[in-house]
């Protein structure tokens, strides 16, 4: 089809619109889209309707009936198909008609971008750019290190809500690469917030996760909540320690009032009473045994077939449950007032009343769920959660299936019971608002709910951004410009879509696409900092946790001193270097990796490579918030698990790093403290901070990665920050060694407070949100 005379009415507007042959180019080009859901959808319809003719999609998801309301090319006949497929087959019907010798193509490719077999750098260089919409992290990662190593254009793009944003990212450009830039750090809430000291929704939704992992998981010791000999008399332990710091403040008595030497001495008394009474106690949990009990009933460990039960079994599990829900609402928050634990809080916990626990038990009353009137906004008494629980507790003994072992917010007996123990939490810790299920749903997924609109005007916004990529192209094919990258730098823009109207009425704000970021180990091969414990790290666990979990190598070769020590690849025997996996990193051939030592990591299936330079660090700590002694922050010895102590600094941080320069531990926010005494401080994502145009603060969920592509969109869950540039604007610039890009607005954007207003839709989208750690979250 020629671009004049024989052009499709349809087509009219972009021939007018457009330089003539643009729209030959339009034709003739190649396009990748990866990903098919919410924005996916539209791009599809804009890149149908708009004459590109040869598009290749790729997709590993199929259709939920959740979809439907807003990725409108499915169907409720298509629930359960190939996503790429059915959408290709919807697009292809809208192409306009044209040249019988060239047939418009749109081929549907269902699998893993992922997959280095199927999607590698020659796959990407046979198209002319590559458009994104995706839903997670490591996906955008790869599809960014496969465009930048085969010199293909990248349209990204990404909505949360009301806000959106997109860009263009190519090598040759000059221009930033999806992983330049710093996210806002994650929240890892402390243990003992989540068991002990709850203050908010989220610490009892958490709580209650952990509890249907303790009650319906695999193995009772991967929850929280878990309880042996060893955990609490490391508790007296602990106890004991409070105690001897009483002992050594009471030396401090000789120069105080004695109303003061008074009031310290009650403190110390109480404090040695509490100790005393946990040190005589016998080291015996409130609720294991119980809970061992109710598990063994519902056949957790073993499972038991409902037709093998007798007919006394269901009154049986009823008052297993009641005893268990007895314990954990009431004799162990009773145990801990005992302790004195919350004599400085403002609310003491009053445990559920034993009235309400009886009747749980009663056959004729109904739960909540199961009544005519029931919503999902309803909001339930302590007396409708606890039925609620048991009915839970019994849908899993008739079932024929076991449980899931997981927590999923999309299984609804899950859900249910999730909603109903965090509410009790909350009853008995005085927390407000008590939840709904809907809204217990949203903070148990860290989601945020999708808006079609969002989607359609971030597509829109994307085929704009390839249009002046192929007007690039065809400039350097015709000799008209040297480079395609400078023609880009020059008429893409970074787009960024606003919940509210900026100072002149647009609802849209574009600025120049930054520069990168010269400390970007992806697209600058800067060399990255590394801190660990060298003497307890195995060359495994550094593969698994570090290079391929937090820095995304797909099949990494690692190198000391010039020597492979680990290779992964189709040609390559696993087990020539399986001897090594299990080696300390200071044992490593080649006189191993220690303090100061810089080794080398390559990956051929994304054409990346980088050096690490390693710090030796022993000593590990986190600073943590006491919500209970009004948000005092208090430094204590790191107790995560060994594969969890380490920073990657400098280009890539994962924590704030602060340091501790005196026997109390001074913690001090310092960007380039490299100090082996520094300590961790876990920051929040569960919920982020963004400014607002009024310079006030409003609080949105974390975790929101949001493509149209789930029914709440959500990001995968992870650890490392990958995405164009986002940050917490509550965040002090010396908690990020990786500083911060900043346009010069006052040159770059005349109208300062609309640019201003840009940034923060930039800080709260949710293609550049954290990923969550504690909290497990997955997709649609």
């Amino acid at each position: 089809m020629s671009s004049t005379g024989s052009t499709p009415p349809i087509l009219r507007g972009i021939r007018a619109a457009l330089p003539p042959p643009l729209l030959s180019q339009i034709l003739s080009s190649r396009i990748l889209l990866v990903g098919s859901g919410g924005i996916g959808c539209e791009l599809l319809k804009n890149l149908a309707l708009s004459g590109f003719r040869h598009v290749e999609v790729v997709d590993l998801d199929t259709i939920d009936v959740s979809n439907l309301n807003r990725q409108f090319l499915f169907r409720s006949r298509h629930v359960g198909m190939a996503k790429c497929k059915v959408a290709s087959e919807a697009a292809l019907l809208m192409v306009p008609p044209g040249d019988d010798a060239d047939p418009p193509v749109y081929l549907p490719r269902h699998g893993n971008i992922l997959d280095n077999a199927k999607f590698h750098v020659p796959y990407l260089q046979t198209f002319s750019l590559v458009l994104n919409a995706l839903d997670n992290i490591a996906a955008r990662r790869r599809v960014n290190r496969l465009c930048l190593a085969s010199g293909v254009p990248l349209v990204e793009a990404g909505t949360a809500g009301y806000l959106g944003q997109v860009t263009v990212i190519d090598k040759n450009a000059g221009v930033e690469c999806y992983e330049c830039q710093v996210k806002s750090t994650q929240k890892v809430y402390p243990i003992c917030t989540i068991r002990s000291t709850p203050s908010m929704p989220v610490h009892c939704v958490v709580w209650a996760k952990e509890l249907y992992k303790l009650c319906f998981g695999g193995k009772v010791e991967e929850s929280m909540l878990f309880e042996d000999e060893e955990s609490l008399r490391a508790e007296k332990e602990g106890a004991a320690v409070a105690n001897d710091k009483s002992s050594e403040d009471r030396k401090d008595e000789a120069g105080k009032t004695d109303n003061e030497k008074s009031t310290t001495d009650a403190s110390c008394k109480s404090m040695d009473s509490t100790t005393n009474n946990t040190q005589n106690s016998d080291e015996k949990s409130t609720y294991m045994e119980l809970l061992h009990q109710l598990r063994s009933l519902l056949g957790i460990e073993s499972f038991i077939a409902p037709q093998s039960k007798n007919e006394n079994f269901e009154s049986t599990l009823r008052l297993a449950a009641q005893q268990t829900l007895t314990a954990l609402f009431v004799t162990e928050i009773n145990k801990q007032i005992g302790m004195n634990r919350y004599k400085n809080a403002e609310k003491v916990p009053l445990p559920l009343s034993l009235e309400d626990l009886e009747k749980c038990t009663d056959t004729d009353v109904i739960p909540p769920t199961q009544r005519r009137d029931y919503q999902p906004t309803q909001i339930w008494s302590p007396a409708d959660c606890l039925v609620e629980m048991i009915s839970c507790f019994l849908q899993v003994s008739n079932s024929s299936t076991p449980p899931l072992p997981e927590f999923d917010k999309d299984d609804d007996m899950a859900m249910r019971f999730v909603t109903a123990a965090s509410n009790l939490r909350s009853y008995v810790f005085q927390i407000e608002p008590i939840q709904s299920l809907y809204s217990a749903k949203g903070i148990a997924g860290n989601i945020i709910p999708a808006i079609a609109t969002t989607n359609a005007i971030v597509a829109g916004l994307q085929v704009l951004q390839a249009f002046h990529i192929l007007k690039c192209q065809w400039m350097q094919q015709n000799g008209e410009s040297q480079d395609v990258g400078s023609g880009i730098k020059k008429m893409c823009r970074y787009t960024y879509c606003l919940r509210e109207k900026t100072r002149k009425g647009y609802m849209l704000q574009p600025t120049t696409l930054p520069s990168p970021n010269p400390n970007c180990f992806v697209c600058r091969n800067a060399i990255l900092s590394l801190a660990l414990n060298t003497k307890e790290w195995t060359l495994e666990m550094l593969l698994t946790r570090v290079i391929k979990k937090e820095l995304g190598f797909s099949q990494p070769t690692v190198l000391v001193g010039g020597d492979i020590v680990y290779e992964e690849g189709d040609d390559i025997d696993p087990s020539e270097y399986a001897s090594n996996l299990s080696k300390k990193l200071i044992s490593l051939p080649s006189g191993g990796v220690g303090h100061g030592t810089v080794f080398r990591v390559e990956d051929f299936t994304q054409e990346l490579e980088v050096e690490v330079s390693v710090s030796h660090k022993e000593e590990w700590f986190i600073t943590v918030e006491d919500e209970v002694a009004g948000g005092k922050k208090e430094v204590k010895p790191d107790d995560r698990e060994e594969s969890e102590k380490f920073e990657i600094g400098g280009k890539k941080p994962i924590v704030t790093v602060s340091t501790s320069t005196t026997e109390d531990t001074q913690v001090k926010n310092d960007s380039n403290a490299e100090d082996n005494n520094a300590s961790t401080e876990i920051m929040d994502t569960n919920v982020q901070k963004t400014s607002t145009e009024n310079g006030g603060n409003k609080e949105e969920e974390a975790g929101k990665d949001e493509d149209g592509d789930s029914d709440c969109e959500i990001i995968e869950a992870g650890t490392i920050n990958a995405g164009p540039a986002t940050s917490n604007e509550n965040t002090s610039e010396s908690r990020m060694p990786l500083k911060k890009r900043r346009l010069d607005w006052d040159r770059e954007n005349p109208n300062g407070d609309d640019a201003k207003k840009a940034k923060t839709a930039e800080d709260a989208v949710a293609t550049n949100s954290a990923e969550i750690e504690i909290i497990e979250i997955d997709s649609d």
